[in-house]
């Protein structure tokens, strides 16, 4: 459950991929395997995902209302707590490398080409796009019904490919901001007991969950192919996903928020991070 709990902040947070993190702490394989064959061994499976499941879902509910306010107030240290998880993988990630490694120069330029990949949304975020024509979009009907399904698919696909934020890419459509106040409110309603509030965030929710699901089982097999033809690519790009990470983490970091508390308090939640994932990585 606490997996679970990480793949949920990784879902919500920006910059974060719930695979990368689940690579780093050793059960990337099996849960994309569970997956996978879900349907095929339905009750063993739903078993082993239960769990991660249970504690994806609680994270993304209590995050969700305090992570809006953390990396609005906090950009600086929050970030850095993320980064340190983020870092605190490459150590498995370089150990998968080395036991699999053949043909240094190709794997190099795997990991560079994943690397620019990353990047290459910090220069062409659209300008046009703001939070509030996508809360516009947002309003209702089949195209937002549509949509939202699209939008579940893109999160799935970050959640189960290494490396590949799903909010970084949502921020980029605009979509990350509303999304985000979505799931909050509909918290918010429950913890307040007001359900006809909830339940009028519902008609975004089930689209958005179906999307998810579809998403998840559509990349899953794709990926789990990739883990059993060619290893060491995967993890190469996997090690330039998480190089560049920390770049779109910062890249909206203002001059304003850095003072000696926020790059103290930066610092210790860097190392923070990085002993976490560290100590989670020794309990598997």
């Amino acid at each position: 459950m606490l997996y679970g709990v990480l793949i949920g902040i990784a879902a919500i947070a920006p910059g974060l991929s719930g695979g990368t993190i689940a690579i780093a702490l050793g059960f990337y394989e099996d849960l994309l395997r569970a997956v996978g064959n879900l349907l095929t061994d339905f009750k063993k499976n739903a078993l082993y995902l239960l769990p991660f499941g249970a504690g994806g879902m609680a994270s993304v509910a209590a995050l969700s209302v305090v992570i809006s306010f953390l990396f609005s107030r906090y950009p600086l240290p929050s970030n850095m707590l993320f980064i340190g998880f983020i870092l605190g993988t490459l150590p498995f990630i370089t150990g998968k490398l080395r036991s699999n490694l053949k043909g240094l120069v190709s794997h190099i330029f795997t990991a560079l080409l994943f690397f620019i990949l990353v990047l290459i949304p910090l220069f062409l975020k659209p300008a046009g796009i703001s939070e509030i024509s996508s809360s516009e979009a947002l309003s209702g009907g089949p195209k937002t019904m549509l949509l939202l399904v699209l939008l579940g698919v893109i999160i799935a696909a970050a959640l189960v490919i290494p490396g590949l934020s799903g909010t970084m890419i949502l921020s980029a459509m605009g979509f990350y901001k509303t999304l985000l106040l979505i799931a909050s409110t509909f918290v918010t309603a429950l913890a307040g007991l007001d359900f006809s509030a909830a339940f009028r965030q519902m008609i975004f929710i089930l689209p958005l969950v179906i999307g998810v699901l579809l998403g998840i089982f559509l990349t899953a097999r794709f990926i789990s192919l990739l883990f059993e033809k060619v290893p060491a690519y995967v993890y190469s790009a996997v090690l330039g996903l998480i190089l560049a990470t920390p770049f779109v983490m910062l890249a909206d970091i203002r001059k304003s928020d850095f003072s000696v508390f926020t790059i103290s308090a930066g610092a210790a939640a860097l190392a923070a991070g990085l002993l976490l994932v560290r100590k989670l990585g020794d309990m598997d």
